[in-house]
């Protein structure tokens, strides 16, 4: 999993470590005699810090890793919550508070650098695998990271089970994303019989707003509106809406140069009247 071959030789481990160390001799000078509970929920957090570091390492894959390094940052900012509440009720002074803080963040900051390096190998684990599918093996090893899908409120729900979008190495494969509204679910400038059937539809708002849902999503992604290189539109009336979306299109996406594809589909989903499905870089 790692190039080492002790949890012991990780270097947020060690900070970890370091940091128990370091609490431990500021609280051996304080006196809690009346709360006495405080000294003790502070040393299981950050004992929690290194132990959770040290059960990821003993797991037999990456993901599970990653998972129990969640589990270490929140011990750490759990941690940081018992410093100040030891400031505020006069327990230590301000500076040790500031010290003792700026300690627990800089372990932090460590294990989000670690998790960016095994989310990342991950990655093309599953990039690698795709093209040599005979190389794969049952286990969870081959599970997705959480970092790696994304899903984000700003954008309409999916209707299944499928994300926003995933990574996959440098790469952001987005889902098909409709002009279904973030906020209500409804399709704008929509109207619909009371059998459900459409009675007039707005395909100049559907532009505005699936556009507006890919930007979101890319967004939540770590990704931009720039960073496209690949569209594939869909229209499910061709000959009555491309002239109006192709002039919109034109205007968001001046300058972007990604490469697309517009085909019709007899149906989409809901009643929209157009969807994208987008691949941008990271």
């Amino acid at each position: 999993m790692t190039s080492n071959n002790k949890f012991t030789d990780l270097e947020i481990w060690q900070a970890a470590n370091e940091l128990g160390n370091k609490l431990f001799s500021i609280l051996n000078l304080v006196s809690f005699t009346n709360e006495p509970a405080i000294k003790d929920q502070m040393t299981i957090s950050v004992g929690a810090i290194a132990d959770h570091i040290a059960a990821g390492f003993g797991c037999d894959n990456k993901f599970e890793f990653i998972r129990f390094l969640g589990l270490s940052k929140a011990s750490a900012a759990e941690l940081q919550s018992q410093i100040i509440r030891c400031y505020n009720r006069n327990y230590i002074s301000k500076e040790i508070q500031d010290k003792l803080i700026a300690s627990t963040d800089d372990v932090t900051t460590k294990m989000d650098a670690f998790i960016k390096e095994l989310d990342f190998t991950l990655q093309e684990d599953d990039v690698t695998r795709n093209h040599n599918p005979g190389s794969r093996k049952p286990g969870k090893e081959y599970m997705v990271s959480p970092e790696a899908v994304i899903s984000t409120l700003q954008a309409a729900k999916p209707l299944g089970a499928y994300p926003h979008a995933r990574k996959a190495g440098n790469l952001l494969f987005l889902s098909g994303i409709g002009s279904r509204q973030a906020i209500d679910n409804k399709i704008p400038g929509l109207v619909l019989d009371t059998d459900g059937k459409i009675i007039k539809y707005d395909i100049e708002a559907e532009c505005h707003a699936v556009f507006a849902n890919v930007k979101a999503v890319l967004e939540a992604s770590g990704s931009c509106w720039e960073n496209m290189i690949d569209v594939t539109v869909f229209l499910t009336n061709m000959k009555k809406d491309f002239e109006i979306y192709n002039k919109i299109y034109g205007k968001y996406f001046q300058g972007i140069n990604a490469c697309r594809t517009t085909v019709e589909v007899k149906s989409l989903p809901t009643p929209i009247a157009i969807e994208l499905k987008v691949i941008a870089t990271l």
